[in-house]
C-alpha cells in the first residue's frame, strides 16, 4: 500500500503513515529526554559532591586561619614572656601585670609613639620613677640582683687573691715555727736513741778535741769510774 496519494495535483500522506512518523519522533524525543535526565541526575550528584567538598574546604580553611591566629598569638606571648623574664620577672601574676600595664599605656598613645615591649621595659627599668605604680615594687630587681651577685663574686675572689700557694704556706709556717732548743753540751756528739757510749769508747775517743768538748762530763765520769777514783773539784 502506498504511503502517499495524489489528489488534484496535491500529494497527501496516508494517516497511518503520519501516525507512524509521529510515534517514531516521540520515541526519539523520549529517548533523548531520558538520556538527558540521567545526565542531569549525574551532574546533580557531582554538584552535590562538589558542594560538600567545597564546604569541607571552607571549613578546613577556616580552621587553618584560626590556627594561624592562635600561633601568632602564642608566638607573641612567648616573645613577650622572654623579654619580661630578662628583667628578673618570672612570677605569672607580675608578668600579667606587666603586659596589662604595657597594653594600657600603648593603647593610650598614637601609633607613631608606640614602643616595643623591650624598649618600654628598658626605659622604666632605667627610670623606675616613670614606671606604672603597680610595677614599681618589681622594677630594678635585675640590677639589684646583678649588684649582689657581683659583690658576692668580689668577696669570693678576695681570699683567693690573698691566698699563697701551698708550698709558700708550708715554708712560711716552717719559718714561723720556733726552733727546738739545743741539747745540753754534755750530750753533743753522742748518738741519740742508742744510749751513752761505753766508758772504754768514751776514753778511747777522748783524744779527739771535738768529741772531748762535746762529751767532757761523760769522759770524766768514765775515767774516775774505770780507775776507782773520786771526782775532784778541779776540771781538766
Amino acid at each position: 500500500m502506498s504511503k502517499t496519494i495524489t489528489h488534484d495535483g496535491v500529494e497527501y500522506v496516508a494517516k497511518t503513515h503520519v501516525d507512524e512518523i509521529v510515534r517514531q519522533r516521540i520515541a526519539k524525543y523520549s529517548e533523548k529526554l531520558t538520556t538527558t535526565e540521567s545526565q542531569l541526575a549525574e551532574y546533580q550528584s557531582r554538584l552535590d559532591e562538589a558542594s560538600a567538598k567545597i564546604g569541607l574546604v571552607d571549613n578546613l580553611t577556616s580552621q587553618v586561619e584560626t590556627l594561624r591566629g592562635e600561633l601568632t598569638t602564642a608566638n607573641s606571648r612567648y616573645e613577650r614572656h622572654t623579654v619580661i623574664s630578662q628583667y628578673g620577672i618570672t612570677d605569672n601574676g607580675v608578668r600579667d601585670a606587666v603586659e596589662w600595664a604595657y597594653d594600657r599605656e600603648m593603647n593610650g598613645r598614637s601609633k607613631k609613639d608606640r614602643q616595643p615591649l623591650s624598649d618600654w621595659l628598658q626605659n622604666i627599668n632605667e627610670q623606675p620613677d616613670t614606671a606604672p605604680s603597680v610595677l614599681r615594687p618589681f622594677i630594678g630587681q635585675q640590677n639589684t640582683t646583678e649588684q649582689n651577685a657581683e659583690a658576692s663574686a668580689q668577696q669570693a675572689s678576695m681570699p683567693q687573691q690573698n691566698q699563697m700557694p701551698p708550698q709558700m704556706q708550708t715554708q712560711q709556717s716552717l719559718s714561723n715555727t720556733p726552733a727546738p732548743p739545743a741539747p745540753p753540751a754534755s750530750n753533743n756528739g753522742v748518738a741519740h736513741g742508742q744510749g751513752t757510749p761505753a766508758p772504754n769508747d768514751l776514753l778511747s775517743r777522748a783524744t779527739d778535741p771535738s768529741f772531748y768538748a762535746q762529751n767532757r762530763d761523760a769522759i770524766r765520769q768514765a775515767y774516775y769510774s774505770q780507775n776507782g777514783k773520786t771526782q775532784t773539784p778541779f776540771k781538766f
